[in-house]
């Protein structure tokens, strides 16, 4: 097969500055690089971050410069994360909103959590279940 992986999801945002405050301060991913595009037809500002150190997924905060973000619900980004309920005092701390509040899911052998973030972009955060 010729895909090697997945390598990014990009959030369209109407503040990146802000967006990017919350991700990096709210759930600890940090600054791979900056983008700024200025092309005919083509202005923006990308933020690229990551989990840890090296190569991996990134979540990508995009902001078109001359047209208004999409509406919210256009995507959820999935973090799995180790102490769930740490996740999400952090991500509240950092403005954002629990939308469904920590739960045990044991047919799926996980516990999880939605939170928006403060623009409402949602992120579901998932454990795994303690054996």
């Amino acid at each position: 097969m010729a895909i090697k992986g997945f390598a990014f999801t990009k959030i369209i945002v109407a503040d990146l500055a802000a967006m990017e405050k919350f991700y990096v301060d709210g759930l600890g991913l940090g600054v791979v690089t900056r983008i700024a595009v200025d092309e005919t037809g083509w202005s923006l500002d990308e933020t690229i971050l990551s989990i840890g150190e090296g190569p991996g997924t990134h979540l990508n905060l995009l902001q078109y410069r001359n047209q208004p973000a999409p509406p919210t619900g256009e995507a959820v980004v999935g973090l799995a994360v180790e102490d769930i309920e740490s996740v999400v005092a952090m991500a509240v701390a950092a403005g954002g909103k629990v939308t469904v509040p920590v739960q045990d899911v044991p047919g799926h052998a996980m516990r999880l959590a939605y939170v928006a973030d403060p623009e409402g972009h949602l992120i579901e955060l998932v454990e795994p279940l303690a054996a």
